[in-house]
């Protein structure tokens, strides 16, 4: 709470503020770092769900169908299928993981919580052309999440070295 005051009365980053003072607290009192690890899960925990949740109440048809271009989602789909699993390719290139494991990969990730953060950071912050932004970063999130967790299963089978089971 000191350090949340701290940042609100200087105008301070909250986030590195935060960090700064997780660092202290747990190099100040080893023990602290056990006992704040099930804490700082929970509430990280109940962050994520509040802050999707918000996300969620922003999207509407009328926001993914009326409000962002044809150039919109062509951007939003070159993204998905190109420029994230061509990032992972050229971070795969020495390495010695397993083809299909590489493609699942470059299918699946690096993603994450932090593009809603971001994206709603983005939506606040005021600057010029952020609503727009939000539009993209939202779109991409979007069909993100649609095709990712419609596909999660199917490739995790690929994955599975059980037979597959009989049918009854």
């Amino acid at each position: 709470m000191l350090v949340l005051a701290i940042c609100l009365v200087t105008g301070a980053n909250l986030f590195l503020a935060g960090f700064s003072a997780g660092i202290t607290v747990a190099t100040a009192g080893p023990g602290f770092r056990e006992e704040f690890e099930q804490f700082g899960e929970l509430v990280s925990e109940l962050l994520k769900l509040a802050a999707i949740l918000v996300f969620g109440a922003l999207i509407t048809p009328t926001f993914l169908f009326g409000e962002i271009a044809w150039t919109g989602w062509v951007f939003a789909v070159l993204a998905i299928v190109v420029a994230r699993p061509l990032a992972l390719l050229v971070s795969f290139l020495g390495t010695r993981l397993p083809a299909k494991e590489q493609l699942a990969a470059m299918w699946f990730g690096p993603k994450g919580f932090a593009s809603v953060v971001y994206g709603l950071l983005v939506l606040e912050s005021g600057v010029e052309r952020s609503d727009e932004l939000f539009h993209l970063v939202a779109l991409v999130i979007v069909l993100s999440i649609l095709a990712h967790s419609s596909t999660d299963v199917i490739v995790a089978r690929q994955f599975d070295s059980r037979p597959p089971p009989t049918p009854r």
